[in-house]
């Protein structure tokens, strides 16, 4: 498989921009929180969530399909060279809209197969909406929360690879819904979780168990 997009494209300042951050503090969140001993990152991009767990203490193993991005090993995700359950948890962030749609399920099966319990999984959700983030003081006293966030979505049908020249497919309003998507990965993992990031909600994570 050859990589959708250059190594370049990682490093960009509109690629990092601040809904690329809070999609970071997300993903790291939900991955130490499962308090993992060892970690499968599936996707090196800029190594900026790879880098922060190693730091952290946990043991990670990045694989990437592009050699330019250094992974610890290089393969494709339908094709893992580690054996059942190598891994406390897999992470596969923003990552199986590289492949075509009708391959999501070998994906799944080899991230469940490699998995000892838990595999984390981010799509994109292409959509419009309003969002309002309230904080004031003794929010958290009151709610149990750093803040409040109001969100109404808006589903959008996915233009297609040609439009967006990067994702093979997108969650949408249209081919691939939520329904139909959520369908598919409950044919393989039980879905845990299922949350957006605040001010950003192009990504969709998905928090599953074996």
């Amino acid at each position: 498989m050859n990589p959708q997009v250059k190594k370049e494209h990682y490093f960009r300042k509109k690629y990092d921009d601040l809904g690329r951050f809070i999609s970071y503090y997300y993903q790291i969140d939900l991955a130490r929180s499962l308090e993992p001993e060892s970690i499968l990152e599936v996707g090196v991009g800029n190594g900026t969530v790879s880098d922060y767990l190693k730091k952290a203490g946990h043991k990670v193993t990045t694989v990437d399909v592009d050699p330019e991005l250094k992974p610890d090993r290089l393969a494709d995700v339908r094709k893992l060279p580690f054996g059942a359950a190598s891994f406390d948890a897999v992470l596969a962030y923003e990552i199986l809209e590289h492949l075509p749609f009708s391959e999501l399920e070998k994906a799944l099966g080899e991230l469940k197969r490699v998995s000892a319990r838990h595999v984390l999984i981010s799509l994109p959700y292409r959509s419009t909406g309003f969002e309002l983030a309230l904080k004031f003081p003794w929010v958290r006293t009151i709610f149990s929360r750093p803040f409040l966030n109001l969100f109404f979505r808006i589903p959008l049908r996915f233009g297609g690879f040609e439009t967006s020249g990067q994702h093979y497919w997108e969650i949408d309003s249209a081919e691939y819904s939520l329904r139909k998507v959520r369908k598919i990965i409950k044919k393989h993992l039980k879905i845990k979780r299922e949350l957006r990031p605040v001010l950003n909600h192009y990504h969709y994570f998905f928090v599953l168990e074996k």
